[in-house]
């Protein structure tokens, strides 16, 4: 509920991408101005939600101590308001393939959320950092340092803070109603109304969103880049690059998800049955898709020490399986199932709800088809593109009106033209477009029958 309100802040007050949410109400604190973040080297384009982590360091611990003794001054701006109200209803029903499980979920659900947030700005004074690198150089021996650099992990410098100016509330309601028919090994029935309240009290001076500035390090001289892709210890080695872009093309793309995807098509019946129950869980509760991405990050980061756990029973059989009876977490599933909880991090809640409408009307293969197809075309161009209508000949009326709903909230406009489609867009579009062909694949894989 938290991370949901600080992405809907950073939507509403800033569009452009440049704003990063906090995801954690517990963590707001390590995000505050001139706290150090890392971020590993960008692996897929696509993802334009970036993984920063905190330090719980400042820049201040890994410089060396100097005899200048002046306080950076943390200026606070002007506050203003944010306000988001939502009353509705939606009723949906998601039948999974009857081949290897039959799950039939129905549900009426409606909602009411309430959010009005007093914010203010907090930032550094770029003057003041400058003043900061002629005077202190940077301890090379810290263990923070020489860990990220022999990692080859970037630091990013926090330079500015959306806090809170008071205390806020943020309340949801939801009401539920319908059933759930379940058969695997064990028949049951359930249905009912379920009811419920969260309410969540954000403290005074919480941190909502940040922005940040890349450090640069040389030697023992540092100093804050202005470009967002600069590289931390980029004097030790060539700058890296993103594995594919779109002037690659779509076989680039193909070869990395089906690299990063191979261990899912390898999984028995069984277990593509219970990963595919989990993966539709996640994607139709936000909640549930922060959570499980929050702790398969963590396992990828420290497996020793991290225990795969939910109360939450839609992820019990994934997490079973995902370790073994002594706790020893798999990371070669692991790997590809975050790869996947990433790309879906990447897709809009209606693009969610009508991926999960498409795993229940089984044209998952037709639509990564067609997206593939998309793919293809050059962004560059802004000129139309065309389309061979067979792509879709198979699908009924509702599951095309589904797939083009899905395909056009990434930012790709499609139009029947007679015997064809004709279509635009732009390179943004490509790489949203790209994150939905990486979760349509692993569903398609998952999704299979044989």
């Amino acid at each position: 509920m938290f991370h949901k309100a600080t992405k809907d802040l950073v939507k509403q007050v800033a569009p452009d991408g440049d704003l990063l949410p906090v995801t954690s109400l517990i963590d707001q604190d390590h995000f505050r101005p001139l706290y150090l973040v890392r971020k590993k080297p960008k692996k897929v384009f696509w993802m334009t939600r970036h993984c920063y982590y905190k330090t719980g360091v400042q820049l201040s611990a890994i410089l060396v101590p100097g005899q200048d003794s002046r306080n950076l001054d943390i200026q606070d701006s002007h506050s203003f308001t944010v306000e988001d109200c939502t009353d509705g209803r939606v009723k949906w029903t998601i039948k999974l393939p009857e081949d290897f499980v039959s799950t039939e979920l129905t549900l009426d659900a409606g909602s009411y959320q309430v959010k009005s947030i007093k914010v203010k700005r907090a930032e550094v004074s770029p003057a003041d950092l400058e003043f900061l690198q002629g005077e202190r150089k940077i301890n090379m021996d810290h263990s923070i340092i020489k860990d990220l650099r022999k990692r080859r992990e970037n630091l990013y410098v926090i330079n500015e803070a959306v806090q809170t100016l008071e205390e806020s509330t943020l309340y949801k309601a939801n009401t539920m109603e319908g059933n759930i028919l379940n058969d695997i090994c064990v028949h049951f029935s359930l249905k009912g109304t379920r009811g419920s309240k969260r309410v969540i009290i954000i403290p005074k001076d919480c941190v909502l969103a940040f922005r940040i500035k890349p450090l640069i390090i040389q030697s023992e001289s540092w100093c804050i880049s202005h470009h967002p892709d600069d590289e931390t210890f980029v004097a030790d080695g060539a700058t890296a690059q993103s594995k594919y872009s779109p002037d690659g093309g779509t076989e680039d793309l193909q070869t990395d998800v089906e690299k990063e995807c191979a261990e899912l098509s390898q999984l028995s019946t069984d277990l593509r049955a219970k990963f595919l129950k989990s993966i539709i869980a996640v994607i139709i509760n936000s909640d549930l898709l922060q959570e499980l991405t929050l702790q398969l990050e963590e396992a990828f980061e420290d497996a020793d020490k991290c225990e795969l756990k939910s109360e939450n029973p839609d992820l019990e059989d994934l997490l079973n399986n995902l370790q073994d009876s002594a706790g020893s977490i798999h990371l070669y599933l692991v790997g590809p199932v975050l790869y996947t909880l990433h790309a879906l991090g990447e897709l809009t809640e209606d693009q969610l709800l009508r991926l999960a409408q498409s795993v229940q009307k089984q044209i998952v293969s037709e639509q990564l088809e067609l997206v593939k197809s998309i793919l293809k075309q050059d962004f560059h161009l802004k000129d139309a593109f065309t389309l061979d209508a067979k792509l879709v000949s198979s699908l009924q009326e509702e599951e095309l009106n589904i797939t083009k709903a899905m395909i056009e909230l990434g930012g790709v406009t499609l139009q029947r033209n007679g015997p064809s489609f004709t279509g635009t867009g732009d390179l943004a579009a490509f790489s949203a477009l790209s994150a939905l062909y990486v979760a349509l694949y692993a569903l398609h894989l998952l999704s299979r029958s044989e």
